[in-house]
């Protein structure tokens, strides 16, 4: 049911903020994001320059695949476009009642321990800053991380997922979203993952 449910989502967003153009080499787009994303967790000034927040950004994107692309420092109209992004992140920050960045997931099983991006309380927060529509792989991860808080009897009650760049935003139950994957509960949901991935670490 992915397939629909994606497409479902994507009928179903919402604008949120103001969209930012792309400008430059897409190969870019990671570290933009990445900068924009470390800004807004620590509420720089928005016209500030920030070395510290570029930096990490290009170190954590030096250790993916294509990460050369995000050795060269930001040009003055990338960072316009890190400051564009910083505002619709702070713009959906504003909304929420506790805001809190790289909040922790627990490991679970084969997978191993994380950070996710945004959490307010029971509520999981995905960002995604990119220029396509969201997509199954980004529904996917957002469940996980579900599952493995649920696996460390913590709750996650809504979901959202969020695209900065295009200004999108779908918030949704986790009842709402299980039923339309598969049928169930959330909690039923979450735990199939959980046996899925504590099953695999038994076999292995």
């Amino acid at each position: 049911m992915m397939e629909q449910v994606v497409r479902w989502i994507n009928e179903n967003e919402s604008p949120f903020g103001r969209p930012v153009r792309l400008n430059h080499d897409g190969r870019r787009s990671a570290v933009i994001a990445e900068t924009a994303f470390r800004r807004a967790a620590v509420d720089a000034p928005l016209f500030e320059h920030d070395e510290a927040a570029e930096r990490a950004a290009s170190d954590l994107i030096s250790l993916l695949p294509r990460g050369q692309f995000g050795d060269v420092p930001l040009a003055e109209s990338e960072r316009l476009e890190v400051v564009l992004i910083q505002q619709n992140l702070l713009r959906l920050a504003g909304t929420l009642h506790g805001p809190v960045y790289f909040y922790p997931v627990p490991g679970c099983g084969v997978v191993s321990s994380a950070f996710g991006d945004m959490a307010d309380g029971d509520h999981l927060i995905e960002v995604k800053t990119v220029a396509r529509p969201f997509r199954g792989t980004d529904l996917r991860q957002v469940l996980i991380y579900c599952a493995m808080k649920y696996a460390s009897n913590q709750t996650v009650d809504e979901i959202s997922l969020y695209n900065p760049r295009r200004a999108r935003l779908f918030r949704s139950s986790l009842d709402e979203i299980a039923f339309a994957v598969s049928g169930r509960a959330g909690v039923e949901l979450v735990n199939d993952l959980v046996d899925a991935m504590v099953g695999f670490q038994v076999s292995a």
